[in-house]
């Protein structure tokens, strides 16, 4: 069996650039996630017997302005003649995808079609009428797994209706399976969750994924699934049906030991600390097997920051050099508005404890599309206030599928969701629009010299080059 899985790209979509000078242009650039599809490289894990191709275009196209998906793909389906093609989706690769499909299925209409990832999952109806054969929800390893089997053993007659997870496109309608909602934590923790499983990264290792200004590969790993807390512009919580999962440690470590060639290592976790005793037993194994080599970056929150400040010196330890923080806001109001469950104080407090530690802290701000004037003043202080190593801002945008899509779908004017990728205002801006971009590029003016201030105030750590 044939099987070709693809990362579509995300469509260079940005009106700040329409507005920005030089810098803000180079920030937008930074923006740009560098790394390996890991759904991909895991869903390849779980059919190891059969001949598996993943090609990257988003990676293709970061590296080539000038990239033709949809020849790429013709070629691909040309040269490989897979049985199955699997596609994974995010809102801002939805326009892309339906062109991927169209092309599979025109290729050859015998092609089993699945999609999958997070768009499929928080809105499935999109793809009603596509050419989208099989669209998995929420988690998918066990699903593929399972459809590969049944559609290598039945072929044209294979029967995917006992399949958990999945909706069934008829064409004119949609059938969904048995939903995860009805399997019982522990039920689906033993028998679906499937995190035993080490990802097949070789098949995406010619990408060579490197930390541009460290020059240093980096790849993904995963410790746990679903977030411990249910922001309003997130979806990844629902993915799980509001559970979190922590993986079981010593599998960690399994997998820790076969990443040697990647000196970076991200935690791609909503939350990597949020079971404190396993995130505890996992920094303790790190150190105690010698896998503190490594450089990770981790996500953390900044109230669990301030509840347990000596599991953030046992990560140091380990080797956890950046830490992500969605900081989101400057108010309490604000970070209530967006379901935070936090405060201002904890946010200042747990910054300055990681500053302290060390750390490079990436923190990112929501700028939301009503601000005016005072507003982006106001953050800017903030920012100045509490100096970090990089001060990210993103743009309010409703995701579909999110309980804020629900808040704010009717004040939404642009629907193309190419350009749904947290640098443009989809709803309308009380700034005139070149006012607002223009704004947003200050901000991350104002963020390159706030870094130089981090710098100035707690010292250039020795972090092996980060």
């Amino acid at each position: 069996m044939k099987i070709l899985l693809v990362n579509p790209i995300i469509p260079y979509k940005f009106k700040m650039f329409d507005y920005a000078d030089e810098a803000g242009r180079a920030a937008i650039k930074r923006r740009v996630l560098v790394g390996p599809p890991l759904g991909l490289n895991e869903l390849a894990a779980v059919v190891p017997d059969e001949d598996v191709i993943i090609i990257d275009q988003k990676a293709e196209l970061d590296a080539d302005p000038n990239f033709d998906f949809e020849s790429h793909l013709i070629k691909e389906l040309e040269n490989f003649r897979p049985d199955i093609v699997g596609i994974t989706c995010l809102t801002s690769q939805y326009n892309s995808v339906l062109k991927m499909l169209q092309i599979v299925k025109q290729f050859n209409n015998k092609i089993l079609t699945t999609v999958g990832g997070i768009h499929p999952s928080s809105c499935p109806e999109d793809f009603a009428g596509s050419k989208a054969d099989i669209i998995s929800l929420a988690l998918g390893k066990y699903s593929f797994h399972q459809i590969v089997k049944e559609f290598k053993q039945h072929g044209e007659n294979a029967d995917f209706t006992k399949i958990p997870s999945i909706v069934i496109n008829n064409g004119t309608s949609l059938h969904y399976t048995k939903s995860y909602k009805e399997v019982s934590y522990k039920d689906f923790k033993e028998n679906f969750l499937l995190d035993e499983v080490i990802p097949n990264r070789e098949l995406t290792d010619r990408y060579d994924y490197k930390i541009p200004h460290l020059d240093k590969r980096v790849h993904y790993l995963s410790t746990s699934q679903g977030c411990t807390h249910k922001c309003n512009f997130c979806y990844l919580w629902e993915m799980t049906h509001g559970r979190y999962y922590y993986r079981d440690v010593e599998s960690i470590i399994s997998e820790l030991k076969l990443m040697d060639r990647y000196p970076i290592i991200r935690f791609c976790d909503a939350h990597t600390f949020g079971d404190i005793n396993k995130s505890k037993l996992l920094f303790n194994r790190i150190i105690e097997e010698g896998l503190n080599h490594h450089q990770f970056i981790a996500d953390v929150r900044t109230d669990t920051v301030i509840k347990h400040p000596d599991l953030m010196e046992l990560a140091v330890k380990a080797g956890l050099r950046v830490t992500i923080c969605g900081l989101e806001a400057t108010s309490d109001e604000e970070l209530e508005s967006y379901g935070k469950d936090n405060s201002i104080a904890n946010i200042e407090e747990a910054l300055k404890t990681l500053n302290q530690l060390g750390l490079y802290v990436s923190g990112n701000y929501i700028v939301r599309p009503d601000y005016d004037e005072s507003d982006f003043e106001r953050l800017a202080r903030f920012v100045e206030d509490n100096p970090i190593y990089h001060s990210g801002f993103t743009i309010l945008t409703p995701f579909p599928g999110t309980a804020q899509w629900e808040e704010l779908k009717d004040e939404i004017v642009i629907r193309d969701l190419d350009y749904y990728n947290l640098t443009n205002a989809v709803t309308r801006t009380k700034l005139p629009e070149e006012a607002f971009y223009k704004q947003v590029s200050d901000l991350y003016a104002h963020s390159g010299r706030m870094t130089e201030k981090y710098f100035s105030m707690y010292g250039k750590y020795k972090l092996s080059g980060v």
